[in-house]
């Protein structure tokens, strides 16, 4: 009977020791785990972990960035081949707190993220970006870059997406219609003209070869000049019915 209290004893001591140990490596090894899930520096607004795009792609589209941030549309983009959520909605919303671009004022963000064998795209956009797109282009905007994503154009893709961005903010600007009226009259008085000059051609062409053809039957003359006491003398001959013509 004490044989068994002890017995009872070693094994309560055993399952406690166990369950400590357990408890103590969970602890140790929490964080490695969260260690081990790295994300991405931010390295400044183009961030192209997935080296995608060329060194002059990259000189300018930065270009274009820092003008859009002079009309405080800050934008920041992300290319990256490793997603340690396996899930692109997680993994861009952990950029972004990363980041701290949550907390500051009209930033914009925007991620390409390789999910196993394919891309995904995510786009976080402030009220002053939103606001230079009518509902049925942005639409348009991110179908398009959806498309890119998932036939893995990533290069064209992000070139795509600022651009789109930039020419929204900064639109070509557009003739008045005094010059409008100006460069449309300058091929008009071109066309009038050559259509003038290319009547006037054909008219000569025709009086020329009228004149070498026989008045009788229409054959083409024959023409030889030569030279009397009383100047040169030019003579027409028909070689078919025998005209003679003399000037």
């Amino acid at each position: 009977m004490f044989s068994n209290l002890i017995h009872r004893i070693e094994s309560s001591v055993y399952s406690t020791s166990f369950l400590l140990v357990l408890i103590l490596g969970a602890i140790i090894s929490t964080p490695f785990i969260a260690f081990s899930i790295r994300l991405p520096d931010q390295i400044g607004r183009l961030n192209d972990y997935g080296n995608v795009l060329t060194m002059e792609d990259q000189g300018e589209l930065r270009r274009k960035i820092d003008l859009l941030r002079d009309k405080q549309i800050n934008l920041t983009v992300l290319i990256s081949t490793r997603d340690p959520y396996m899930n692109p909605d997680i993994f861009a919303s952990k950029i972004r707190a990363k980041w701290d671009l949550r907390a500051q004022r009209n930033e914009n963000f925007l991620v390409f993220v390789r999910e196993g064998d394919g891309w995904a795209v995510r786009t976080f956009f402030a009220t002053n970006l939103l606001n230079l797109f009518s509902a049925a282009d942005l639409k348009n905007y991110q179908d398009r870059l959806r498309s890119k994503a998932e036939n893995g154009e990533i290069r064209t893709g992000t070139i795509y997406a600022v651009n789109a961005i930039y020419r929204k903010a900064f639109p070509p600007e557009k003739d008045t219609d005094e010059e409008t009226e100006e460069t449309d009259g300058i091929p008009l008085i071109y066309l009038l003209g050559g259509s003038i000059g290319g009547v006037l051609l054909v008219v000569l062409l025709v009086r020329w070869e009228a004149m070498r053809r026989c008045p009788e039957c229409g054959s083409r003359l024959t023409i030889t000049r030569s030279r009397t006491e009383f100047g040169e003398e030019t003579i027409k001959n028909c070689p078919e019915c025998g005209y003679r013509e003399t000037s």
